[in-house]
């Protein structure tokens, strides 16, 4: 039986990497020892994050990988704030590397607070080629945070990585994940047999060859392929299946839901559509395309898959940028695919814990070389994986360079409503009342530039999702999405975005602080700063 198009794009990817630039493997992955808390849900079935470890920056390897450029893009082209990479969609924390510590802690929060119980890792084996190596190493950077976090994980085994006949290899994977891996306390079981998801098979289909592939391993897993490929994997060593995301869209995962029931383990799958880069990027890969329709696509795959007799939900994906699936936050789409999963999920949280997640993130990296504030954040990390939330909060609040926390701020008040504007939940509203911190805006002076901090959240006023309202978000210094000049009209101030040289308005008098073009004698673009 011929595989799906889609099945092949991965393999042309690696092609591009030097094996000069290969790091050697790390192999100490130590047992996780943290008890910390788990975000409770209503739904119960488990749910796992698929994500990629492929991600290169010249920070990390001396220049960018392959994943972030393909064959057309340059990311040292920065272009209105953003630097030109192989991807229909942007990271709000902007291109990065898969192993950096900053952005592994990032990204298990953001799925934490999202409701999943765990990982599943796009793993490339142990063989010695292109950047497999440095994919590996990334892997096993998440996979020793996981723990920390309350994460589980299990391995999505690529044996397209080795070529015919090279069984031995593949066998070499196996022994890495049992000497590494399947003896940690986190990793996921059925029956107590560790499992290991594979994407194909793609090289070695015949039941003989996954018998020597997994000889002699005191701990045998259980397979899983992908839907309809028991066959290949062998009734013996297969544990159930799983569907990817497929062309002829839902269809597909429609009857996988049918036939739940013949399978030991049961896996199903949510995306949000699909939308590759690889003709933009001359890469080779599958060009068709699922269409998002908003977050439509997602809602409905997800409702399908609660509605389902699956016993795990996997969320295909976190990251894969080149074939547009990510639900990780993203500038087109902010955090609205993990704000769908806390709904749907049950989850107690919202954006806002989402947001305190990203305040996290930025400060590590504003504050790199600080080690007290460091320090600080490395409690902020714990509280929040114990969910308290507040606590991290506050502390977060406190970190503002000095360490001290902010005093002082302005109330900006409209000309024409007399109201004023205040963060709730990420969104700029506007008041008769001004009562709270949530009322007052300091404003900072950061690279010659004018931003506007809440003195409750510490939140930046911003337009960075170009939404119909104007935000109060974390987002970066160096974007120009939260600055903002100051200019006079008739003894008023008008607030001009620099990104986009609109001005903060309530002209359509919704209820939400609007950032558009209007004319400088209309009332509605003209503000009071009192102190």
């Amino acid at each position: 039986m011929k595989k799906l198009a889609w099945l092949f794009c991965y393999a042309f990817f690696l092609l591009a990497c030097n094996k000069s630039d290969l790091k050697k493997e790390d192999t100490s992955l130590p047992l996780p020892t943290v008890a910390v808390s788990a975000v409770p849900k209503t739904v119960s079935k488990k749910v796992f994050i698929h994500w990629m470890p492929w991600f290169e920056t010249p920070a990390s390897r001396g220049a960018w990988g392959y994943h972030w450029k393909m064959n057309t893009q340059n990311p040292d082209i920065i272009t209105n704030g953003k630097r030109q990479i192989a991807a229909y969609y942007y990271p709000l924390t902007g291109p990065y590397a898969s192993g950096d510590a900053d952005i592994i802690e990032y990204q298990l929060l953001l799925m934490k607070y999202a409701g999943a119980d765990g990982v599943f890792i796009d793993w490339p084996g142990t063989r010695q080629r292109y950047d497999y190596p440095d994919n590996l190493s990334n892997s096993n950077a998440l996979i020793n945070k996981l723990g920390s976090v309350g994460l589980q994980f299990s391995i999505v085994h690529e044996d397209r990585n080795w070529d015919a006949g090279q069984t031995s290899g593949a066998h070499d994977d196996f022994v890495y994940m049992q000497n590494n891996y399947f003896g940690q306390s986190n990793y996921l079981r059925t029956n107590n047999i560790p499992v290991v998801l594979n994407f194909g098979p793609i090289t070695f289909h015949q039941p003989a060859e996954w018998d020597q592939i997994l000889s002699g391993l005191t701990v045998k897993p259980k397979v899983l392929p992908l839907f309809g490929f028991t066959n290949e994997v062998g009734s013996n060593n297969a544990g159930g299946e799983f569907p990817w995301i497929y062309q002829s869209h839902p269809s597909v995962v429609d009857n996988y839901y049918t036939q739940t029931s013949r399978f030991p383990l049961s896996v199903g799958v949510v995306y949000p559509g699909f939308n590759s880069f690889y003709a933009a990027g001359g890469a080779d890969g599958p060009t068709w395309q699922i269409p998002f329709n908003g977050t439509s696509t997602f809602s409905t795959m997800l409702d399908k898959a609660i509605n389902s007799a699956v016993n795990i939900i996997q969320f295909a994906t976190w990251n894969d940028y080149g074939e547009g699936t990510i639900i990780e936050p993203t500038q087109e789409y902010g955090y609205s695919f993990l704000t769908l999963m806390q709904q749907k999920l049950g989850v107690p949280y919202g954006q806002h814990e989402l947001e305190l997640v990203s305040r996290l993130y930025q400060y590590r990296k504003q504050y790199s070389g600080n080690s007290t504030v460091q320090s600080q954040l490395n409690q902020v990390f714990t509280y929040l994986t114990n969910l308290q939330v507040s606590n991290a909060e506050n502390l977060l609040n406190t970190i503002d360079g000095t360490t001290n926390p902010p005093t002082g701020g302005v109330y900006i008040k409209n000309k024409w409503l007399s109201t004023y504007i205040y963060e709730d939940n990420g969104q700029v509203k506007y008041s008769t009342g001004n009562t709270g911190n949530q009322y007052k805006w300091v404003q900072e002076q950061v690279n010659g530039h004018i931003r506007f901090k809440n003195l409750s959240t510490g939140h930046y006023l911003n337009i960075e999702h170009l939404y119909s309202y104007a935000e109060s978000s974390a987002v970066p210094d160096t974007y120009y999405s939260s600055y903002w000049k100051l200019e006079s009209y008739n003894g008023n101030t008008r607030l001009k975005n620099e990104w986009q040289g609109t001005y903060l308005n309530l002209e359509n008098q919704s209820g939400l602080a609007q950032c558009t073009a209007v004319p400088d004698y209309f009332e509605s673009s003209q503000w009071i700063l009192q102190n």
